[in-house]
């Protein structure tokens, strides 16, 4: 009996008719493990990344809410509920976040979600389903400071037209929340690096500068000067000049005061720094004439909203002027004029201010007409090393250039353009 056990396992030790079947199970049964594994890391990771999504769009609405100084939760939760179709747990919705790079961030907001995740392979061996946990910060920053806004809050803010050439080294930005808020159309060319609006941009191709960043329906950009509170000085309350006026021959040189009924220039004329008042009629530049000045702030207004002063430039004019520094505007008397180079009386709605082809204009200083329509005409030669140009609507449809090169007063004043961003 011994002898034939023995002979019995000898021979099934050296029997090798089995070897391929026991060695196809074995690789089998690795194969579906490998396959198991491979379906549960896709699904766990598509949960994930479906989850993450829906805390993103959570943060970014919460952070928007905020901005606008509006409750986050109910906005947050609304957002990742539309973005994840299954079961999900809040576990936070905070201001500031409670971790990361942006704890104690007062502008930042956090959200943080879990859901449990079944999984087909790994389910069979786990009593309770893995929990997916996501984490997202969002909140406003700051994008670029515009130096041409257009506070308009319909129809198009920024229209670039015809043939023009714009060359700005800054953003522009539009408040209009319509469809066609800042609109390039012709054959004309904006260079800048970045266009935003609360509406929709629209240009076609070759006429933006490819490498600018495009920010349709995002925030509007708040008024930088609101907070001065300007309006027209009252004194002097009599008209320094009625209808004053420059002849083609004469060169003179005026100060500060109240200009009533028109500004007529058709020869040389050189402003002593102050605040010049014109009161009614037209600033207007003619052709041939040459105004040059430092220190200077022009203020339009009138008696009622229907006949506040508006500008003329003409063709072949030449302008040099520089708005007041914060020192030379304290000496006339208010320092909230400093780095002002034109204000419109804001009762005067829609008013018209032109700026003609084959004017040479240099001009450094803020252009604040929060409530005025500004065209830049064909062929009008705008080269300024400072420029803030803020109106309800702006227009170009000449060559026009902007620099940022600006003067400590005007960097002060904050025209940063904002964006909501997931940041963490």
């Amino acid at each position: 009996m011994r002898k034939l056990v023995s002979s019995f396992i000898r021979k099934l030790r050296e029997d090798v008719r089995g070897n391929v079947l026991i060695i196809s199970a074995i690789g089998a049964a690795s194969m579906v493990g490998a396959a198991g594994v491979g379906v549960d890391t896709v699904q766990w990771y598509l949960s994930k990344r479906q989850l993450q999504q829906a805390a993103d769009s959570g943060a970014l609405a919460g952070a928007l809410n905020h901005y606008k100084g509006f409750a986050i939760t109910d906005a947050a939760t609304h957002e990742v509920d539309r973005n994840y179709v299954d079961p999900f747990t809040i576990v936070r919705i905070v201001n500031p976040p409670q971790e990361g790079d942006y704890n104690g961030d007062t502008s930042a907001i956090e959200v943080v979600v879990t859901a449990s995740r079944a999984l087909p392979f790994s389910g069979i061996f786990l009593t309770q389903p893995p929990t997916i946990r996501v984490r997202s910060v969002a909140k406003t920053v700051a994008v670029g400071k515009p130096c041409v806004l257009a506070t308009a809050t319909d129809g198009i803010g920024v229209d670039v037209f015809g043939n023009a050439l714009v060359d700005l080294d800054c953003p522009v930005a539009s408040n209009s929340p319509e469809g066609v808020s800042v609109d390039v159309g012709g054959t004309s060319y904006l260079d800048t690096n970045l266009i935003m609006s609360v509406g929709g941009i629209d240009y076609g191709n070759g006429n933006i500068n490819p490498n600018a960043g495009i920010v349709p329906y995002g925030l509007e950009v708040e008024d930088p000067l609101a907070s001065r509170g300007l309006t027209p000085p009252s004194t002097p309350s009599g008209c320094t000049q009625n209808n004053f006026g420059v002849r083609p021959s004469q060169n003179l040189t005026i100060g500060p005061g109240r200009y009533c009924n028109g500004f007529d220039v058709k020869g040389t004329l050189r402003m002593n720094p102050g605040i010049y008042i014109i009161d009614r009629g037209t600033f207007k530049i003619n052709a041939g004439a040459k105004i040059v000045g430092e220190g200077v702030t022009i203020v339009l207004t009138g008696s009622t909203s229907s006949n506040v002063a508006t500008i003329q430039i003409n063709g072949s004019a030449e302008l040099d002027l520089r708005a007041p520094t914060e020192a030379e505007a304290t000496a006339a008397g208010d320092a909230d004029w400093a780095g002002i180079l034109f204000y419109q009386d804001e009762m005067g709605d829609g008013t018209q201010h032109t700026f003609n082809g084959g004017a040479d204009i240099d001009l450094n200083g803020v252009i604040y007409m929060p409530t005025a329509d500004i065209t830049y005409n064909g062929g009008a030669t705008q080269d300024a090393q400072c420029l803030l140009l803020i109106g309800e609507r702006v227009r170009f449809g000449g060559s026009n250039k902007i620099e940022n090169n600006c003067s400590d007063e005007i960097e002060a004043i904050d025209t940063s353009a904002k964006v909501v961003r997931v940041v963490e």
